[in-house]
């Protein structure tokens, strides 16, 4: 999850009219790695568009970048830095975690519980929270987003970050090609069950986000709400050559 600040796109992203992607575009090179831009596979690897964009990855191979030294070196510190993830045991472990609920079992029931409350309760527990305004948003923010998305919600925010994580653990070798595709289209038909739009997808991702951190969200923000504008919006992006009612294959679970 952690950004390799790349300031050039950045400011590519952040531009308001008409930007240029040329220094986002995948840089062409040498590789022994299939190139994958159309179909399911393609389709999968376009979720992880956001640490994509962030990082300056590929988003035309399994791998984030061609291997290369520095380049699995780059990733091992994300994996530590970001999940604590150094192993192959420890990723499988990580990919568990967040297969079987991740960070939306404990969104959900906090939206469960808030929703259920009356308007009078909820009131109560904003002003007794009034000295805490990360807590403050983070309850308004759960509250309305759960009433509209139920157990739907935050799936994107679990299942973009394990497709990343697979992509990542490919590059640096603990998991194999078969293992990692095995992995990821599973959790692409899952993102594409619970919504009906890249939009949405998006919209997901970026309350997971918040929730999980509002201090990163101060920080980044602004970068990730104009990359999901971006995204949506711009003829070009991923998400817009890639229909979201693509036909992702096999739905029986792994």
């Amino acid at each position: 999850m952690g950004p390799r600040h790349c300031s050039t796109l950045i400011a590519i992203v952040l531009a308001t009219a008409s930007p240029s992607i040329e220094s986002g575009l995948p840089k062409p090179t040498s590789t022994t790695e299939p190139t994958v831009t159309t179909g399911p596979r393609a389709w999968a690897l376009a979720t992880t568009a956001f640490l994509s964009y962030r990082n300056g990855d590929r988003r035309d191979m399994l791998p984030p970048e061609v291997r290369a030294d520095s380049s699995v070196a780059n990733t091992r510190s994300i994996l530590h830095e970001w999940w604590r993830v150094d192993t192959r045991r420890d990723l499988l472990q990580t990919l568990d975690r967040l297969d079987a609920g991740g960070h939306r079992a404990v969104f959900q029931q906090k939206g469960q519980s808030l929703l259920a409350m009356t308007d009078t309760q909820f009131q109560a527990a904003l002003a007794e929270a009034h000295k805490r305004p990360h807590d403050v948003r983070r309850m308004k923010l759960v509250r309305e987003y759960y009433k509209k998305h139920r157990g739907d919600s935050f799936l994107a925010w679990d299942y973009c970050r394990y497709i990343m994580l697979c992509r990542w653990g490919y590059h640096v070798g603990f998991l194999t090609r078969e293992e990692a595709w095995g992995r990821m289209m599973p959790a692409a038909r899952k993102i594409q069950a619970g919504f009906r739009s890249w939009s949405e997808l998006g919209d997901d991702y970026l309350v997971g986000r918040e929730l999980w951190s509002p201090e990163e969200t101060e920080k980044t923000g602004k970068y990730y709400r104009d990359l999901e504008v971006w995204l949506v919006k711009d003829p070009r992006s991923e998400w817009n050559l890639l229909p979201w009612a693509m036909n992702l294959g096999d739905p029986t679970p792994r």
